[in-house]
């Protein structure tokens, strides 16, 4: 079978700057334009249209030829028939991308994460009053941070990754990892290498922490893997690449690291090791793997085999390859002719298999104050540009390409990462994101070539997702369009056969104006952290515009009932919820300074009140759910040591991560979801709440040791080892009339205690690597 290749256009095998450092067209290798892209696009309109008629009433024209100097373009106008609309585009992913413009910015219509709201007559569609034509303004929109394939996509099958790709390219994404099953070929390599399967079993991690042993962080922690796990995956990355490449979506395959199972060096003797660090406290038990030095000959050798195998697997010559050798880890030598010839030799072995193969490279390593500007040059000196594009991860917050010359000659993409873990507070920047990617256009011109989202978790802030992916497309907006723009955010989301009131888009513009406005970094949610008496909770913006935004949300819910107004709702309850909690729980230390046992035991029954008030609210709405993530995973297990396997890697990715109380990753999953404010945050509260009372009893003050001793084994441990209930994927209770009883019940208190105002620092549970 002829190979599947994304492109027959070759990238430059060199490319000749002048002096002023401005490059010559530079053609990077893009998907083809075939029948069966038009046929991928009409299938993804009649699946988000649930098979409509209306779906027929979209006319395709897809070819390559309109795109503007690489760039993809999209044109809607009425189609050749009464009642249709043609869409004409450069490539499919152009085509989709047009399709949910027209949803969009036509229809009052949207497609998010959290369910649709899709208003189209099956008859006729609304006419085009005047063509409509959109050039991006990049070459690529990229999706995905390694992270994301385990916080959010693990445990998904194919429907559910169908659903995800049809998202990816309805927003214009036009290019993502596809790490998806790729243990399956390494333990294939491995194994002709003469390793044992034991010792394969000993490297891999559980399926919830692959991404940290792909990058080198982590081995075995939660495994191993078992071969119907193998299995299913490569065949799940098989459907994953196919319908990738048949929308038009550049699948990016993983190169070879280095990092091997812990028996290499003995296996290997004369080839030239070193050991990742230990990662965050997890102990070279569970972290510092060996890798193999790029430097050594032995390199070429091992990675030639695996990316030959990659690519013969899976028949797809992809031409685009990721490898991030140095994530959150020293490197060994800090010479700079070494650090240049370590990229050299990750290229050499991309190349051999790949001679167009360009290197996809996460800038997130030169957060570390290892990486001089000296040191950073010399690290990319020997990648040929054009052969290297650069992910700036967290370009909203700490953007990279300033602090190195837009990376000394190389391409790179602005992106958005603003989510860690997939917790799902409330938080963003709508003007860093606006004015980010122009400004980084400005610095570095042809440079930069994408706009991206390189969040760890999805299901989340969706305003967040949908506003970045369009600075793909739009120019800065200033505040006045700014507002226009989240009216027109809350019409898509709300807009039914009734009108929607006024304080439904108020809201909305307090909400862009205060928890989205400059607040890009998310601060952790006292509620869902470790209990102990010197916590806090900071806030960035003013607690009363919040406060304003959920009075107005419930007052609308008089008049809507929109399957996404319940979802936002619930999701602007929980967050006035959790600051609640926190107003309160300074209350509590408070009355403990004081010795006042009745003020202790008064606040922790107001504290437990709304932990029980939290898992009402979330249990009203199915995407606040922990029993759909556990039965995501569940669908793997094949009998009852299954079934503890994959409860136990779910659960404890989402609580502990580790499996002690000593790590610093306690928690860097949290998420406010019904089934886990239950059974693991509240027995938490509990058990401090007990320890307080104790310690005023007896007149002693609280023993840190002995509190998280008794929280991992009362609380923790019970709930990721020993707990094996079967949570709920269906909801319990009226979302609307729980926010309105909830509303009623705390808003005559809550402006009454204040959080103090400032600006969180970014709490990195790494920061003894980054500064």
């Amino acid at each position: 079978m002829e190979r599947l290749t994304i492109s027959y256009t070759c990238v430059a095998v060199a490319l000749v700057f002048l002096l002023t450092h401005q490059c010559h067209a530079l053609q990077w290798p893009k998907p083809t334009v075939s029948s069966s892209s038009t046929q991928a696009i009409a299938d993804l309109i009649s699946r988000v249209l649930d098979g409509s008629p209306s779906a027929r009433l979209f006319r395709l024209s897809i070819n390559a030829n309109l795109g503007v100097n690489g760039k993809d373009v999209f044109e809607l106008s009425n189609g050749p028939d009464p009642g249709s609309v043609l869409i004409t585009a450069s490539s499919g992913v152009a085509a989709a991308w047009g399709f949910n413009y027209y949803l969009k910015y036509v229809a009052d219509s949207s497609f998010y994460w959290s369910g649709k709201n899709i208003r189209l007559n099956g008859s006729a569609l609304i006419p085009i009053t005047s063509p409509i034509r959109i050039v991006a303004n990049d070459l690529f929109r990229w999706y995905g941070n390694p992270c994301t394939f385990s916080y959010s996509a693990v445990f998904w099958n194919f429907s559910r990754w169908e659903k995800e790709i049809d998202w990816m390219a309805m927003n214009g994404i036009n290019i993502v990892y596809a790490t998806t099953g790729m243990e399956y070929i390494f333990s294939k390599v491995f194994l002709q290498m003469g390793f044992t399967q034991s010792e394969i079993d000993e490297y891999f991690t559980g399926p919830a922490f692959l991404a940290w042993l792909r990058m080198g962080n982590l081995q075995k922690h939660g495994g191993p893997l078992s071969q119907n796990w193998h299995q299913s995956q490569f065949q799940l990355a098989k459907q994953i690449i196919q319908r990738m490449t048949d929308i038009g979506i550049i699948p990016v395959l993983p190169a070879f690291t280095g990092f091997m199972p812990r028996t290499a060096p003995r296996r290997f003797p004369t080839a030239k090791f070193y050991y990742s660090s230990d990662w965050n406290g997890f102990g070279c038990n569970d972290s510092c793997l060996p890798y193999l030095d790029p430097t050594d000959p032995f390199f070429q050798q091992v990675g030639v085999a695996l990316l030959n195998e990659t690519v013969t697997s899976l028949n797809i010559l992809s031409h685009y390859y990721a490898c991030d050798l140095f994530n959150e880890m020293t490197p060994p030598i800090s010479d700079l002719s070494y650090l240049a010839n370590v990229n050299a030799g990750i290229m050499k072995s991309m190349q051999t298999v790949d001679p167009n193969a360009i290197w996809v490279m996460q800038a997130w390593l030169f957060l570390s104050d290892f990486w001089t500007p000296a040191r950073v040059q010399s690290y990319l000196s020997k990648v040929p540009p054009g052969h290297m594009i650069l992910l700036d991860l967290f370009s909203e917050a700490r953007p990279q390409y300033s602090r190195f010359q837009s990376f000394y000659g190389h391409y790179y993409i602005w992106n958005m990462l603003h989510d860690f873990g997939g917790n799902n507070g409330l938080f963003g920047s709508l003007v860093n994101v606006t004015n980010g990617p122009q400004a980084a256009r400005n610095f570095s011109k042809e440079q930069m070539i994408g706009v991206g989202i390189t969040m760890e978790g999805i299901n989340q802030n969706e305003i967040m997702y949908e506003f970045a992916l369009e600075q793909s497309w739009r120019s800065p907006l200033n505040e006045t369009e700014l507002n226009d723009w989240l009216v027109g955010f809350v019409m898509r989301r709300y807009s039914s056969n009734q009108t929607i009131p006024s304080s439904a888009l108020y809201a909305w513009q307090d909400l862009g104006n205060s928890v989205y406005h400059l607040n890009p970094n998310r601060a952790y949610s006292l509620m869902l952290r470790r209990p102990a008496l010197d916590r806090g909770q900071s806030i960035s913006f003013d607690l009363k515009v919040l406060l304003s935004a959920w009075e107005l949300l419930v007052n609308s819910s008089d008049q809507l009932d929109a399957d996404l107004f319940r979802y936002d709702l619930v999701d602007i309850t929980k967050e006035v919820l959790q600051y609640e909690f926190a107003c309160q729980f300074v209350q509590l230390t408070v009355a403990f300074n004081r010795s006042d046992l009745y003020g202790v035991a008064t606040q922790a029954a107001i504290l437990t009140d709304l932990l029980e008030d939290m898992e009402r609210i979330l249990a009203s709405d199915r995407r606040f759910l922990l029993g759909n993530w556990i039965a995501d995973a569940l669908q793997f297990a094949k009998n009852e040591e299954d079934i503890h396997f994959y409860n136990m890697n779910a659960k404890l990715q989402v609580s502990i991560w580790g499996t002690n109380y000593t790590l610093g990753l306690f928690d860097y999953a949290n998420k406010f979801w019904s089934g886990m404010i239950e059974d693991y945050y509240a027995p938490r509260w509990r058990v401090f709440f007990d320890v307080l009372v104790k310690c005023l009893l007896e007149g002693i003050p609280v023993d840190t040791n002995l509190l998280h001793k008794r929280l991992f084994f009362e609380a923790e441990l019970p709930f990721f080892m020993l707990d094996t209930k079967i949570y709920p994927t269906s909801t319990r209770g009226d979302s609307i009339q729980i926010a309105r009883e909830l509303f009623n019940k705390y808003n005559p208190s809550i402006n009454s205690v204040c959080l103090p105002l400032g600006s969180p620092k970014l709490d990195y549970p790494f920061g003894r690597y980054f500064n």
